[in-house]
């Protein structure tokens, strides 16, 4: 992808809550105006001397659906009757990695169904939570509002 920023589309692979590919092709798309947001974000990290990490974009109907199928707690899953904002592609999943494409840790996994995934969440290692706001701070000045 352009902009530097790496992919792991995580949802193409069986390394998800639901256990399996819900992908068939590993794609990331989104919508025009967030992709103007993307870039701006990836330059703003690569200016810290980071890159993007993406581990979904777009998300099509039926993906959410066996997403909301798959969670645990549908707290942290949106009900596809009502949809997303993946699912409309104003939304993206991504961390942020170093000049070496080693991961900053952000406390937890991806998609990780716990109160710490949460961004604001205080439980984690203050390191994390440096990272968190660096990445909010970097996608706050891109035009991006976090929900």
């Amino acid at each position: 992808m352009a902009h530097g920023v790496v992919l792991d589309l995580v949802y193409a692979t069986p390394q998800n809550i639901t256990g399996k590919p819900i992908y068939a092709r590993p794609m990331c798309l989104m919508h025009r105006d967030a992709q103007k947001c993307l870039h701006q974000a990836a330059l703003g990290a690569m200016r810290l001397g980071l890159r993007l990490k993406i581990f979904d974009a777009f998300r099509p109907h039926e993906a959410q659906v066996l997403l909301w199928d798959a969670a645990p707690d549908k707290a942290y899953v949106a009900d596809p009757a009502i949809g997303s904002n993946h699912t409309r592609g104003v939304a993206v999943d991504l961390t942020l990695v170093d000049a070496g494409g080693l991961e900053l840790d952000m406390g937890t996994a991806f998609d990780e169904i716990t109160e710490q995934y949460f961004h604001g969440a205080t439980s984690i290692e203050p390191s994390a939570q440096r990272n968190r706001c660096v990445l909010l701070g970097l996608m706050t000045l891109a035009g991006w509002s976090h929900h």
